[in-house]
């Protein structure tokens, strides 16, 4: 999974082979055995509290980049402050975290409205895809573009093209093993619902002949309007999941919908199989919960959710800028790994933070 940076975790080690040569026998065991509780602890001890983003915080996209040191990197859709990147080493940190502006295109054609950015390695580089719409343009009429940075998230970014013509949104990358490099992306075909389409991925900035695979069908999946939109992939072991979500975002009942596959060619809509109900909704005070991503904790050994939520009554609507930013930790069955969705607990609660997270 190219978006995912990550490797094992490092074996301690128990003292050194030198102070070991010193240390009487009897004194290595009772070392062995003072030490052994550290070494089965968790490997962080912090804890967080939602919502990660109280505002602006829509379509939120998040991945952790190991490194000296490590951090979660995070960006959602702003409106018209461009597309800003927060970092940190701590879930709880990225409430004040570090901030940059990766991405201000002030081109008449494409300077508006800069949605739902994610942003995914390839090949050792990493590449920003978003949506945008001109600047005398109205909303319907979004297109979807990609942006080059470096060897980091945090590097700069250069225009890289145009990614289709359509009235299309909220792209991401997919890999399928055996089958190659795919994106996937909300589409609004002529007569036909906002769908999810997917298309080969032929290069960082090209795609190939793009097939609708899921539409709406579901009476969840048309609550005030009857769309899919925001795809993203979720692996496990050696299984291909995509996540969605449906209905608009103006209503509090936006939810997300599980999408498998099951081996097939990915641009075959019988190749996946769609949940018939929602897998994560509205629960505990947060509405419109949707639009997510998934990325795993520093150690690698724990698949999060990251998602948008918003109040019973939001001012602005429930698809405004009062939206904010939730995570939650995914659990897979072990008969089967299909992934389980804990439902969005309250903003009040405290929760233990991803594992390998250095502690503060």
């Amino acid at each position: 999974m190219s978006e995912f940076v990550f490797s094992s975790p490092t074996p301690h080690k128990i003292g050194g082979d030198h102070l070991a040569t010193f240390v009487p026998v009897k004194m290595r065991y009772f070392t062995l055995l003072f030490c052994l509780p550290a070494l089965l602890s968790p490997a962080s001890a912090n804890n967080f509290t939602n919502p990660l983003k109280k505002a602006n915080g829509a379509d939120p996209h998040m991945v952790y980049v190991k490194g000296n040191p490590g951090y979660y990197y995070l960006t959602t859709t702003e409106g018209a402050n461009g597309l800003i990147l927060t970092r940190s080493q701590t879930l709880e940190g990225l409430k004040t975290g570090e901030q940059k502006v990766i991405w201000d295109d002030k081109t008449p054609a494409r300077s508006k409205a800069f949605w739902a950015p994610e942003f995914h390695e390839i090949d050792g580089t990493w590449y920003l895809y978003y949506s945008a719409q001109a600047e005398s343009g109205p909303d319907t009429q979004h297109h979807l573009y990609v942006a080059k940075g470096g060897k980091s998230p945090w590097d700069d970014y250069t225009f890289l093209g145009q990614m289709s013509q359509g009235e299309d949104i909220d792209g991401t990358v997919i890999n399928f093993p055996g089958r190659g490099r795919y994106f996937a992306f909300s589409c609004h075909e002529s007569g036909k619902n906002q769908s999810i389409c997917i298309a080969p991925l032929l290069a960082p900035e090209k795609l190939g002949t793009r097939s609708i695979i899921s539409s709406p069908e579901y009476d969840w999946e048309k609550n005030g309007n009857a769309l899919n939109e925001g795809p993203h992939p979720l692996y496990h072991e050696d299984k291909v999941y995509m996540t969605f979500s449906a209905s608009t975002c103006f209503n509090a009942s936006y939810a997300l919908g599980l999408l498998t596959w099951n081996g097939g060619d990915p641009s075959d809509k019988m190749s996946w199989t769609k949940s018939p109900k929602p897998v994560l909704e509205k629960a505990n005070g947060n509405y419109a919960t949707g639009h997510n991503g998934f990325f795993l904790s520093p150690d690698g050994t724990e698949t999060w959710n990251v998602f948008h939520a918003n109040t019973a009554n939001p001012e602005d609507g429930f698809c405004g800028p009062s939206r904010y930013t939730m995570a939650e930790r995914v659990y897979f069955d072990t008969t089967g790994g299909v992934p389980r969705f804990e439902q969005p607990q309250a903003l009040s609660q405290v929760q233990t933070a991803p594992s390998g997270e250095p502690e503060q």
